[in-house]
């Protein structure tokens, strides 16, 4: 199972590079690497029936000879007509010049792939089988360029017959109880199933476990930590009276409540392991403030921590708005050698107090001189690995997570396990409700003769695109074209300017800063606006293409206006025809809370965008991001019986076991006994 990939006949070395972008280096990995879809060929779907994005099979007549473009240096696309009794439709590959060889025109075959009804009626990158009979139910792989289903499904086959029979790693009786295949059968028909009961069956199993062995291992380092000592901060009544007297507006009820859980936390004499979850805007800056400040005033260090340089900057300037400039340190990257040895000698004395920096602070050159308390923000961005990173930094560090993504309830008993969860629920006093608009590709023009005007009276705005440059393979706007259209059309003469990840560091803070100072009107964006950025003058938000986002990560970049005294508009984009894209969108024009949202998110997209690799940063737990939410609530179940009375002592110490593995193999090591 150890093989490389390109012991696969048929898999040279260059081929199993691509695998590697897939993390797929092994047999083994290959194994677990589960479809993303399937195609039953089985069931055929008429031309004229199929749907929008749907992964469908047909059978075809080919209508023309196939034609080859290349629109630029190191790109293709093949293109072909095909119809049969109901309609017609394009075939279409991308970067697949091979495909030529095999069309001819009146040829009749199985065509399965993805459908893209944006520029008429296309099949995009289809594969073709011209089987008398349908091959039954095939896997459908996560790709990339190079890489076609034909050598995933052989190294799939490769990686099945080399495991044999596996050992079964659940207790049969527990199996019977839930239901559950057993592992080989789970895996086989995982990856090629026999028909739609056993597929059902073997994802179930799998998805199951993962979420079972997840909770638990949580479950464990839960009980770990509650049973370790910390530090037993002092903060008396009157102290956080001072603190909350500096602010400069009253706390509302659910920040009042937030930071008495979180000065007992401090108090207790345990290492605090809190997450804040709070919408958009509702005073989670607070918090970290009086976690700093309690750690300063009992002779500790402090680190606040942010996924990116942006964030961390806006953090820099709440931080010295309440502490000495002198006890403040921003880490920044890409300082020069001498300086940042400079700046790593001022935390590892102490002469720096507050540190501030992204999640860089985690790397091992970095030492504190007694690191007291660690705030990290977004934690979307910090998994569970990264949450035990941090406390390492510290001898008993107290750690409070913030989160502006909320989790609806039920995902937040299984994602937070190890963590106490605190909830901000409410907005500050005058922040205002953002009035969104859904916009369709018949009104753009109108809207953005709107922004000009708005613009002209003095008022900024953010526009964010889904892509930085154009692609032929997503049908969306990009940041750089969009800038050249707004220019030198409906936006001429105005100060606008283009950000993006890509550009150099020195180059986006410049960008911001002029966006700060009301320099630049215009703000035209990717997603890199998401989190960190404050401009109370902005007041319009334009989101391009916003089908191609999450609900939650809409709510997200909404957030971005509405917080001056000026009232605010989002405006969200789309050219989708489909019903139910139209509807998902349209959501956001009816709430502006952001737990709301994220429920809506979870009944429509189920709970693989709250568990998939943006919410916890580890791409290990890639099965968990599949799973359903009615079989990671009855795996959540399934591990809490097991601490209740009558559970089995033998299965319980059976799956304790695995889930101590599981937790090691991805994080470290549970010391619980």
């Amino acid at each position: 199972m150890n093989a490389p990939i390109s012991s696969v006949k048929g898999i040279g070395e260059q081929k199993a590079k691509l695998f590697e972008k897939l993390d797929l280096c092994s047999l083994s990995d290959m194994l677990w690497f589960l479809p993303r879809a399937y195609c039953d060929y089985s069931k055929l779907t008429p031309v004229m029936a199929l749907e929008h994005g749907q992964t469908a099979a047909a059978r075809v007549t080919l209508s023309s000879e196939p034609k080859s473009a290349y629109p630029r240096k190191g790109f293709s696309i093949v293109t072909c007509n095909a119809m049969d009794e109901t309609g017609s439709l394009q075939l279409v590959w991308y970067n697949q010049p091979y495909r030529r060889n095999s069309l001819k025109n009146g040829s009749t075959m199985l065509v399965m792939g993805r459908v893209d009804r944006e520029k008429g009626l296309r099949f995009i990158n289809p594969e073709l089988s011209t089987a008398l009979e349908p091959p039954g139910i095939l896997p459908v792989y996560p790709l990339v360029a190079g890489l076609n289903q034909r050598l995933m499904r052989l190294a799939a086959k490769a990686a099945l017959a080399a495991c044999g029979q596996l050992k079964e790693t659940l207790p049969e009786g527990f199996r019977r109880k839930y239901s559950l295949a057993e592992i080989n059968f789970a895996l086989q028909n995982a990856h090629f199933p026999e028909d739609d009961g056993s597929l059902e069956r073997a994802r179930e199993r799998l998805f199951f476990e993962e979420a079972l062995m997840f909770t638990l291992s949580l479950k464990l380092k839960r009980f770990e930590r509650e049973a370790e000592s910390g530090i037993p901060f002092k903060i008396s009544e009157a102290e956080i009276a001072r603190f909350i007297s500096h602010m400069p507006f009253a706390l509302t009820k659910p920040q009042e409540r937030a930071l008495d859980e979180i000065a007992a936390d401090m108090r207790a004499g345990k290492p605090m392991n809190r997450i804040l979850q709070g919408d958009v805007g509702s005073g989670k800056t607070v918090l970290a403030l009086f976690v700093l400040y309690v750690a300063k005033l009992n002779g500790y260090q402090a680190a606040l921590m942010a996924p990116t340089e942006i964030l961390a900057l806006q953090h820099e300037k709440s931080v010295l708005e309440f502490f000495k400039e002198d006890d403040v340190l921003l880490l920044r990257g890409g300082l020069p050698n001498k300086a940042r040895q400079e700046a790593l000698a001022k935390i590892a004395s102490g002469e720096k107090r507050v540190i501030i920096g992204t999640h860089s602070l985690l790397q091992k050159d970095i030492e504190f001189e007694n690191l007291g308390a660690v705030v990290a923000d977004e934690q979307h961005r910090f998994g569970v690995r990264q949450r035990a990173a941090i406390a390492q930094k510290g001898a008993k560090t107290d750690v409070l997570i913030m989160s502006a993504t909320p989790i609806p309830r039920t995902l937040s008993l299984v994602l937070y396990g190890d963590l106490d969860v605190s909830v901000l629920n409410g907005m500050p006093p005058g922040r205002q409700r953002v009035k969104t608009y859904f916009v369709p590709t018949s009104k753009r023009a109108d809207m953005y003769d709107f922004l000009a005007k708005r613009l002209a009276a003095g008022e900024q705005a953010y526009i964010v695109c889904p892509l930085v440059e154009q692609s032929d393979e997503i049908p969306a706007i990009s940041a750089k074209e969009l800038y050249d259209e707004l220019r030198t059309g409906p936006l001429n003469g105005r100060a606008i300017a283009l950000l993006h990840g890509k550009q150099k560091a020195s180059d986006k803070q410049a960008v911001l800063d002029a966006f700060s100072s009301g320099e630049c009107e215009a703000l035209v964006s990717t997603s890199v606006v998401e989190v960190g950025v404050n401009v109370p003058n902005a007041t319009i938000m334009i989101i391009e293409d916003a089908d191609r986002f999450g609900l939650a990560q809409l709510h997200q970049l909404r957030g971005r206006v509405g917080r001056g005294v000026k009232p605010s508009s989002c405006f969200l984009l789309s050219r989708a025809e489909s019903d139910s894209t139209i509807e998902r969108i349209s959501y956001l024009t009816q709430t502006n809370d952001g737990f709301e949202i994220a429920q809506r998110d979870l009944e429509l997209r189920g709970p693989g965008e709250f568990l998939g690799t943006r919410q916890h940063g580890e791409s290990e737990y890639k099965l968990l991001s599949g799973a359903g939410m009615d079989t990671i609530k009855r795996a959540m179940d399934a591990a809490n019986a097991l601490f209740e009375g009558g559970a089995d002592v033998n299965e319980r110490e059976a799956l304790v076991k695995l889930a101590r593995a599981y937790y090691q193999s991805r994080v470290g090591e549970i010391a619980l006994n």
